[in-house]
């Protein structure tokens, strides 16, 4: 049996969740294109692995996104830059699209390609799990020669 807080109404859930559609979707306007990993049509060697990652037709997604200043090493083979990205997703509106970010799938930025490595559920409306309200994924800065993937020609 699912126990609702006593003091929320959803009703004021369902107000929360439009403010916060409006100011992604039409007031601020930030977006990413993301890409998902293909997993038909691969060329498989013995190990069932592909050498190549086909990708399907990237979709724009509205979100709160949050930049951290990139960081540098320098070592032997030159100067190597590292920098993480943080999406934040209204959780109703992707629920409406029917899609849910995963660990890999691969974003466009700002003319720069990040790989997602986390993907969590921190924001509960009133504290409470049957009130979701936000998807936060992080994703770093992925090398476009290690990510090895090619637009899938139909």
């Amino acid at each position: 049996m699912e126990t609702r807080p006593l003091f929320i109404s959803q009703k004021e859930i369902d107000f929360i969740d439009s403010l916060n559609e409006e100011l992604i979707d039409d007031i601020l306007g930030q977006y990413v294109d993301v890409y998902k990993v293909s997993v038909d049509d691969t060329d498989d060697n013995i190990y069932g692995e592909s050498p190549t990652k086909y990708f399907e037709a990237g979709f724009r997604v509205n979100c709160l996104i949050s930049f951290e200043e990139p960081t540098h090493e320098l070592d032997d083979l030159g100067t190597d830059f590292h920098a993480n990205l943080e999406m934040y997703f209204h959780r109703t509106t992707l629920k409406d699209a029917n899609f849910y970010p995963e660990i890999g799938d691969i974003v466009e930025w700002n003319d720069i390609y990040w790989e997602i490595g986390s993907v969590t559920e921190p924001q509960l409306i009133g504290g409470h799990q049957a009130f979701k309200h936000m998807i936060k994924a992080i994703a770093h800065r992925a090398r476009v020669s290690s990510l090895q993937i090619e637009e899938r020609s139909k």
